[in-house]
Formats: C-alpha cells, structure tokens, sequence
C-alpha cells in the first residue's frame, strides 16, 4: 500500500496518471481527462476505504466523493434560486394537509448493475432507516418523520408523514448537504445488517449506484472512480451525453497541503482556501478560480453563518447571562477583518443571504437592536458577570462565583481562523480562554458527545426560511449528558419549552414572508434565541470557493449560477455533469 500511495503521488506530481494505473492494472487516463479532488474534509488518508455506506457517517464518502460519482439523488435544488431538479424522481406532490407526499419516479433509470431503481427501493431505505434508528445518518429523522411508506407501482411511492410537514420533501429529498436521503439498492441490502454493512466488493461492482461512475481502486491513499460505459441518464434523454470526465480521483489531503496543491495543479477542486492563501495560489496560478472574479469577498452565500456555540449543559455556560457576557466582549468587524481581512460579512442573526430568507430578516431588524447583539461592550460583560457573582483574580482573570479559576477552552477544527481572534478578544476581556484545535473527526465527535464547553462551528440551515435553522433549537436535539446528539447542526443542547411550541406551529405552516401571522411565530422565535443566545453568530460563510481552471471548465460561477458551488452538497453533481476538457 505505500508503494502504491507513493506512485498516486509521483503520478499527480507528474500530470499523469500512468505510473498509478500500471501499478492497480488500470487503464491510463490523461491528466486532462481527470478530475483531481480533495473533496471537503481535511484527512491524512482516506478514511475508512472499505466502507461505502451512505449512511456510516458524516465525514465518510458520501460527503466528499460519493455524491457526485457513483450516487444519485431523487432531486436537487439549486440554492441560488432555490429551483427543484428532479432526477432520480420527477417530481413530488402534497397532499392538502402536508401529511401525504407522493413521488413520482422517472421511469428508465437503473443501477450500474443493470437492475431497475424502482419504488420498492426507496420504500425499502426508508424502512430500514426506520428500523436501525438512531444508529445511522438520517434514521432519527426519518423515524420521527415517516409514518409509512408504500410502493404504489413500480414508478410511485406514497410517503404518510407522522405530522404535517409542508417542507418535507424539499428540505430530505432535494437539499442534500447536512441530512441526505440515499436511496440504496434493495436487491442487494436486504438481508445485510445495516449497521455494519460497508457495501464494498469490487469484484461484484459494489458499491451500486445510479450514477456514471464505479470504484476501481480503494486504499488509504486514495479512491479511484471510473467513467461506466453507460449511464441510465443518457438512455432517459435527460442528459445529451456521459460526462467528459472519464476519471475523478478523491485525494486526501491536510488543510496545510491545500494552498500548495491548488498552486501546482495537483488537485482541481477541494476546500475552499482562506482569502490570503486564495489571493497567494492565484497569483502563482492564474488558473485558479472561485465564485466571483474579483475580491475581496470572493465566495457566495451557502446558508451558513459562522458561530460561537455553547455547550448549554455544563456550568456556567447553562446561565444566558454568561452567554451573553461572552457577546459584548466580541468585536465581530474586527474578527472579519482579521480572521478573514474582511472577505465574509459579519452576521448578527444565525441566517444568511440568499433572496429568499433576506425577505424575512428585513422585518426583524427592530429585534436585534432591542437585545444589543452588535454591542461590543467591555462594561456591559463586566456587569453581567459580576451580577452572577464571578469575580476577577489578581491575575486579572475572572474566577467563578466559588473564587475557582476559571479556565475557557474553545473546541475548534483544524484550519479554522476564527479561534485565534475569538480568543484574543475574550482574553482582553479577563477570561482565561484558548482554543484547541482538532483533525475533523475529533472535532465532529466532541461536537456530537458534548464533550465541549464552547466551540466555534458553522451553523448552515436557512435556504429559504427562518425555521430551517431555528429548528436547531428545538429540545428534541438536547441529548441527555454523555449521550450522542442525533443532529450534528444542533450541538447547543438548548431546551426552551415555549421555544418548541413556536417551533412546532412553524413546522405546520407553509412559510412566507408575507404571510402576517407566519411572521409572527418567526418574530417571536427568533427573539428567544436572541434573548438566550445559546449560540453566538458572528459572521455570514462566503468561502473562497477554490477551483483550478487548467484541465477544466464549465465551474459554477456567478456568471453561470446553474448551481450553489460547494463541493460537499448533493448538487454538486450537476456540476460535474457541466465540465469540459480545457484542451
């Protein structure tokens, strides 16, 4: 395996592919002819090379290579317009009280066995995701949810929703970036143990998809998807021809690596860089692309905004008035300014820019003044905490009420720049603060265990409604201590009963910024978790989407919006779909 890793290496250092190709008896593919990803996690090596379940975890495969190679979903969105693409299905409807949702499959798509993808498989994943929650990705959520689900034909399955739920369809089957609904091949999982099954033999093609690629080769070092000879997408006319890229290659790589491989054209797509080190690749590699063409905010919203959560179970950050002391002594335009020299928009509510949700946060302007959330004020958190009794100690630091020291780390993830700013600011208002860094799966794990005081996370919900994100709030993700949260965008732990019955009323309703009495669960919702703050937003996510241009083109851009551009999100398929060989 090292010989082979250190061939994969030398080939993409080289611009080809051949040394690699000879070395697992593949056939050679031109460079030009291969895409190169880093996908979107940071990892020394592949992660688990022998486990291709969609539904293992947040951090494996589906996530950075999967998605847009060998599965397929039943719909996407294209976020910037917020428009549903049927694919797999055709489309879906509702019935009038949002308890009833039938979808109708497209006819002629198959997996890459040859086998038909019929009602029966999706009625089958839903099922079994039923049957093994909470234990996978998505089963929470699908048990709560489905009540029952029934092949009606072979082209039509009838979901039962436990409750009403008029976003349903949208936000499991067509938004695909945290929570994503893989319909897997009922031919070849039944009988399989889902908790374990790791849907991997290449001798028999696993793992099947619907999509225009196979694996070829897995290892520690890297994933190698080819090109099939034909694709059900074609044979339906709903694409004219397979897609130009005969190879893509998963690569995984370390947030240091990035700026270098980026500037020497050995990865074509992967993590976004941090602006300086975007505007340094660039400037060795002209070649090197993201969403807008000039700076210095390069990058397109994403519906995520950045975040300061505290772990509301443990003392003393269950007390909102600590959560707010921890607020006034932030200075969120000098964290943009430094952290990101100003390329993302400081954010004072956890929602982002995209048209549709904006129409709703234009209306709660008057909130955010009235609980001072962009009040960076050293006296008011000197105020707040001494009224709780916290005092500061000859060192200048503040102790808790029982003269203790009190010692504030940040749980934070490799690469991320906001914790060395965060820090200095907390410092300079007398907490003991440092930050930890940790590789992803460690990040990931503290965040899901709760093993975590305070912790900078990004925070993506809101597409197109306020309650896409506020529902992050809601008790039913507050995990006993110890215990595994279900929902890795809800680590705060917060529970608020009046919160939950807004929530629940929301969830019931067709939202629209227009509608008056929607508003007012909104207004009312989100001044609550102003007012608690079991989390601190800090600025809106606008990543310098990084793309190197040499091989390929055809990106999603915002010249050519046809689809929201970052990589770990279900649509970035479609762009694979669009790219073209530069020579």
């Amino acid at each position: 395996m090292r010989i082979v890793t250190t061939l994969l290496g030398a080939a993409l250092a080289a611009g080809t592919l051949t040394d690699i190709a000879a070395a697992q008896d593949l056939r050679t593919v031109a460079r030009n002819r291969t895409l190169i990803s880093q996908g979107w996690d940071f990892h020394n090596q592949v992660p688990s090379p022998t486990n291709f379940s969609p539904y293992a975890g947040v951090l494996l495969h589906q996530r950075n290579s999967l998605h847009y190679s060998v599965n397929e979903m039943l719909f996407y969105t294209n976020h910037n317009t917020n428009e549903i693409i049927g694919w797999q299905a055709e489309r879906f409807d509702y019935s009038a009280d949002f308890k009833e949702i039938t979808i109708r499959l497209r006819d002629g798509v198959t997996w890459s066995d040859g086998k038909p993808f019929t009602a029966d498989d999706v009625v089958f994943t839903v099922d079994m995701l039923k049957a093994v929650a909470p234990t996978l990705i998505m089963s929470s959520a699908i048990k709560e949810w489905v009540a029952a689900a029934v092949a009606v034909d072979r082209l039509t399955v009838k979901l039962t929703l436990s409750k009403p739920g008029p976003r349903w369809a949208q936000d499991f089957l067509a938004t695909g970036q945290a929570g994503r609904f893989v319909v897997v091949p009922r031919h070849i999982w039944d009988g399989q143990d889902a908790k374990t099954f790791g849907f991997f033999d290449l001798a028999k093609g696993w793992p099947v998809g619907t999509g225009p690629y196979k694996v070829v080769k897995s290892d520690a070092g890297s994933i190698i998807f080819d090109r099939r000879d034909s694709w059900w997408a074609v044979d339906a006319k709903l694409v004219p021809a397979l897609p130009a890229v005969e190879r893509i290659v998963y690569r995984p790589a370390t947030v240091e690596a990035m700026p270098q491989l980026f500037a020497n054209g050995e990865i074509d797509i992967g993590r976004a860089l941090q602006v300086g080190n975007f505007e340094a690749a660039k400037a060795r590699n002209p070649r090197i692309e993201s969403w807008n063409a000039k700076g210095p905010t390069w990058g397109a919203p994403d519906g995520c905004t950045f975040r300061l959560v505290f772990n509301t179970q443990k003392a003393p950050f269950d007390d909102p008035v600590v959560r707010r002391a921890f607020n006034h002594a932030i200075n969120r335009d000098q964290l943009v300014d430094l952290a990101f020299e100003g390329s993302m928009p400081k954010a004072l509510m956890p929602f982002a820019s995209y048209g549709g949700v904006v129409a709703y946060t234009k209306q709660l302007q008057d909130i955010v003044a009235a609980q001072k959330i962009d009040a960076f004020d050293a006296k008011q958190t000197e105020a707040l905490l001494a009224s709780k009794g916290f005092k500061k100690g000859a060192n200048g630091k503040w102790t808790l009420p029982s003269g203790e020291a009190w010692p504030v780390t940040i749980h934070a993830q490799q690469g991320d720049p906001i914790p060395p700013v965060l820090t200095r600011q907390l410092q300079a208002a007398g907490f003991d603060a440092v930050f930890r860094a940790n590789q992803d799966s460690a990040f990931f794990d503290g965040l899901a265990t709760g093993n975590f005081e305070a912790s900078t996370f990004v925070h993506c919900g809101s597409v197109y409604d306020p309650w896409q994100t506020l529902e992050h709030f809601h008790s039913k993700y507050a995990a006993k201590p110890g215990e595994k949260g279900s929902n890795p965008r809800a680590p705060t732990r917060y529970a608020n009963a009046e919160l939950d019955a807004l929530l629940d009323r929301m969830e019931a309703r067709r939202p629209s910024a227009a509608d008056a009495s929607y508003m007012e669960l909104v207004r009312a919702a989100t001044t609550i978790v102003l007012r608690d703050l079991p989390q601190i937003t800090l600025a809106e996510e606008m990543h310098a989407v990084t793309v190197n241009t040499t091989h390929w083109t055809g990106f999603p851009t915002a010249a050519d919006p046809y689809v929201a551009p970052y990589i770990p999100w279900e649509g970035y398929n479609l762009a694979i779909h669009r790219l073209k060989p530069r020579n």
